[in-house]
């Protein structure tokens, strides 16, 4: 069993998240420190729209390159900075509109946006190349970016959102510009470029599905201010932090790992076995985990935080289940991913959103419990999800000998 954990793709790929994860964990954990609840609450809030808008910046034309192996050439390029460009706008009065924050913290939300967009491009380009090296760095960026900037604000004594979230912009538009200028050094002004208009659909399609995959993964950061207030969400993010992260690097690797193994197993028996591997090696890594995290986690937040943010037994259990859930799912959804028809991704997006909806209604409902009826009402929504995806991926599961039921 040791031999099968060492030699997971699964575990393997959860221990180089991990890094970014534990970088993002420790940048929230020094901000939590140094600012007050309510200016964390706000900084909470703005990285979780920039994580959302930023994933919809390129419009799913990010996942098209990556998924038809396109180089991000020049038209592409002016195509994708006019979307992001147009997205982060939206983010801008959408954000003021819903959760009405200051036009100091609604303009590095639109920087930051429009750069995530255009970084999200760019590590499609080298995806598509193959060039792996190249690409993990800006997807993991702005994780170690965070604790480079908590370790500023800490330095300089920042006590307001305001100065971390223009860094944050600042730094987000330098690791843009420098993706952008490696990639146009690296492609011929000349090169031939893909027709857009016959795929915008495709690209629509696939944008839907990811975005709710990332609503869903935000989805506290973006509804706790408005069903229960923002300084519950600064004692949200003390929880993620501590108790959410190892389920959330968890889930990453699984999908990363899981998808394109699936594509190449030759036979129901043998996604069957591949899944019910990494099932049995997840499972056995999470009861131990969940465990620990039980044990340390409120010792660490009350010694970390000098006693600002101390998480209660029932909140470190709603966050353990939450976990738990977002894993179940990444299985769910990798199968889909991976061996579903265009109807089952259809499904998979429209579901997802239900679920989403679902969440938020759930959660006005359960507001009298505070955070920890929060956190189980998007639970709710996860709960669902983990139905939906594995109805779909039923029929290339079912062992009817050989058959295979996949496109």
């Amino acid at each position: 069993m040791l031999k099968s954990l060492h030699k997971s793709p699964s575990l393997r790929a959860a221990i180089a998240f991990g890094l970014g994860g534990a970088a993002f964990a420790g940048g929230n954990l020094i901000f939590a420190r140094i600012l007050s609840s309510y200016e964390y609450g706000l900084l909470s809030l703005v990285i979780g729209v920039i994580q959302v808008a930023g994933f919809s910046a390129p419009l799913g034309l990010d996942y098209l390159i990556a998924r038809r192996g396109w180089t991000f050439g020049p038209r592409l390029r002016r195509t994708v900075l006019l979307a992001s460009t147009l997205v982060g706008l939206g983010t801008f009065f959408v954000t003021m509109e819903l959760y009405h924050l200051k036009v100091s913290l609604l303009i590095p939300t639109f920087v930051a946006t429009a750069a995530m967009g255009i970084s999200q491009a760019v590590a499609a380009h080298f995806q598509s190349q193959q060039q792996f090296g190249l690409s993990v760095p800006f997807v993991q960026a702005s994780n170690w970016l965070l604790l480079l900037i908590a370790a500023i604000a800490a330095l300089c004594s920042m006590t307001s959102a305001t100065l971390p979230s223009d860094l944050i912009a600042l730094t987000g538009l330098m690791t843009a510009a420098v993706g952008w200028l490696m990639v146009k050094k690296r492609t011929a002004e000349n090169a031939p470029q893909p027709a857009l208009a016959p795929l915008w659909g495709e690209a629509i399609s696939l944008m839907t599905i990811n975005v709710a995959s990332s609503v869903l993964l935000q989805l506290e950061r973006l509804i706790i201010p408005v069903v229960i207030g923002i300084e519950d969400l600064a004692l949200f993010g003390v929880a993620a932090a501590l108790v959410g992260s190892p389920f959330r690097m968890l889930q990453h690797a699984v999908t990363f790992t899981v998808v394109p193994r699936l594509r190449d197993a030759s036979s129901i028996a043998e996604r069957r076995r591949l899944l019910r591997h990494e099932f049995l090696v997840c499972g056995i890594v999470m009861g131990p985990a969940a465990l620990v995290i039980w044990q340390v986690a409120p010792w660490l937040a009350h010694w970390l935080l000098g006693g600002r943010y101390d998480l209660s037994t029932a909140l470190i259990v709603a966050m353990i289940v939450s976990g738990l859930l977002k894993v179940l799912s990444a299985f769910g959804t990798s199968v889909v991913s991976a061996l579903a028809p265009d109807k089952g991704l259809r499904l998979l997006s429209a579901g997802s959103w239900v679920c989403i909806a679902l969440a938020v209604g759930v959660a006005f409902v359960l507001r009298p419990w505070g955070l920890v009826g929060v956190i189980y009402a998007i639970s709710v929504g996860w709960l669902v999800r983990i139905v939906v995806a594995f109805w779909i991926s039923l029929p290339h599961l079912r062992a009817t000998g050989e058959a295979d039921a996949s496109p």
